[in-house]
């Protein structure tokens, strides 16, 4: 999948501090889904704003790769944003399922040697 001309800025560890924010229309806007199914996904506790609890959520630009993600998911599946958010809850689960047996099989092989 080719990725847009400007998706190298949010990989920029330079421009891409803990500074930046984007409004919930800004993330809209960059990621294909619209500002209720984000209001949705921040509901269900899948998106977290950056400033929980203010009237104008924001959110970390980390927020983009997240959203992009559920954005492919809910096209290439047809998901409604509750089976959206459970299905990345379970990616979310699986990832880190992965990263632990990654560890203990580092840990394990350090132990042979």
């Amino acid at each position: 999948m080719q990725g847009e001309p400007h998706d190298a800025l949010w990989q920029d560890p330079q421009w891409n501090d803990q500074w930046q924010l984007l409004t919930i229309a800004e993330l809209a806007a960059s990621c294909g889904l619209s500002e209720a199914e984000l209001h949705e996904l921040v509901s269900y506790g899948v998106l977290v704003p950056a400033n929980p609890g203010e009237p104008q959520s924001t959110f970390s630009v980390e927020c983009v790769f997240r959203v992009r993600k559920a954005s492919r998911l809910r096209d290439d599946l047809e998901l409604d944003t509750h089976a959206l958010a459970l299905a990345i809850r379970l990616l979310d689960r699986i990832e880190s399922l992965e990263a632990e047996l990654a560890a203990l099989r580092a840990r394990a092989t350090y132990r042979l040697l």
